[in-house]
């Protein structure tokens, strides 16, 4: 095929991928601005209350009138489709408003920003353990297809990745506790820097006050606290990528050129790492690129578990208090995340396998 030919097809290619990425994109941004909308509950009535905790016994009349200003200042008393449209406004201008109920009056992207480095530290190392344990225990467990090795690494993925991860997370906490081990919830253990920095600042700025004051301790008590939170998140998640690894690898290892290489004396493992392996990494591309638009997303469940203020806790908080500002911020960013994330993958795809695009 002409080198002219090739070049317009991996164009019309990429032009149909971003179409797609638009329209899908388009769709969960719409269906972010209902589905919060048709949750039970008001959004007004916590901040209200968030708001008579600090002014107690507040006469009724002063309660509507701050009822009304909340909704006037969230545009809840404007119809739907208006709202829709501030809404739209909002968003692609990464302007999401303030938190009703979290931090009263602080800007959204501000909270994000505090909650964010947490979920990227924790996330980070899980993800990465993860995909290369599932990844080499796949390959090995293809090679070795119908063998007791196989078959234990088999059931034991399918057994974690079956296993509800809250429920392994309290187990987890629950043996730590049995044996001794104390640091199983926070970042940090707050009675041991309580006079070195204060709550009042963000995890970064208090990180950076304890490394100067104890650099070695402030790691210490970092790595022990992320011990059991990410020992949960690699056990849930390495069965994933173990499955889609071992069968790619299955059909791999019946093509034509990994016989032919067996036939012509090579060892094992340079036909299972330099033949077999490499080809079987194509389908793991998608899996990859996605681990790490999850990152900025955080892990709801476990976050929560383990008293990690990242954003997976900041999104079940938020969903509690029904803080649209906040839950339309978070869902839009890790919706743009994987769309994005999706789009480099298909666009990975065409460059090296060019069936895909012909």
């Amino acid at each position: 095929m002409p080198c002219s030919v090739r070049t317009l097809a991996l164009r019309d290619y990429v032009a149909k991928r971003l179409v797609t990425a638009f329209v899908t994109f388009l769709l969960v941004v719409i269906a972010n601005f209902f589905i919060f909308r048709l949750m039970p509950g008001d959004p007004t009535l916590w901040y209200m209350q968030a708001i008579s905790q600090q002014h107690q016994q507040m006469p009724s009349e002063e309660l509507e009138k701050l009822k009304a200003r909340i909704e006037e200042l969230f545009g809840f008393n404007k119809p739907l489709h208006e709202q829709f449209f501030s809404y739209l406004v909002s968003l692609f201008t990464f302007n999401f408003k303030i938190s009703i109920t979290m931090k009263l009056g602080k800007p959204v992207i501000d909270i994000i920003a505090e909650r964010l480095p947490l979920t990227i530290l924790l996330l980070t190392p899980a993800y990465a353990i993860a995909i290369w344990i599932g990844m080499r225990l796949g390959a090995e467990a293809a090679w070795r297809r119908g063998k007791k090795f196989d078959m234990a690494a088999v059931a034991i993925s399918l057994f974690f990745y079956s296993m509800p991860i809250y429920w392994l997370g309290v187990m987890l906490q629950i043996i730590a506790a049995s044996v001794g081990w104390r640091d199983i919830e926070g970042v940090l253990d707050p009675n041991r820097w309580s006079g070195v920095t204060s709550g009042e600042k963000t995890f970064v700025q208090q990180f950076i006050d304890i490394m100067a004051y104890d650099p070695l301790g402030a790691i210490v008590d970092l790595i022990s606290h992320m011990l059991l939170p990410v020992m949960t998140l690699v056990v849930y998640m390495y069965g994933g990528y173990f499955l889609v690894m071992r069968n790619t690898m299955l059909d791999i290892l019946t093509q034509d050129y990994v016989t032919t290489a067996k036939a012509i004396g090579h060892d094992d493992g340079t036909v299972l790492h330099r033949h077999a392996k490499r080809n079987a990494m194509l389908p793991m591309i998608t899996i990859i690129v996605l681990a790490f638009a999850g990152i900025f997303s955080g892990a709801v469940l476990t976050e929560t578990i383990f008293s990690w203020q990242g954003m997976g806790r900041l999104i079940f908080d938020a969903i509690n208090a029904r803080d649209y500002p906040v839950i339309e911020a978070c869902f839009f960013i890790m919706a743009l995340l994987v769309v994005i994330a999706n789009l480099i993958a298909d666009i990975v795809y065409g460059f090296l396998d060019p069936r895909i695009r012909y």
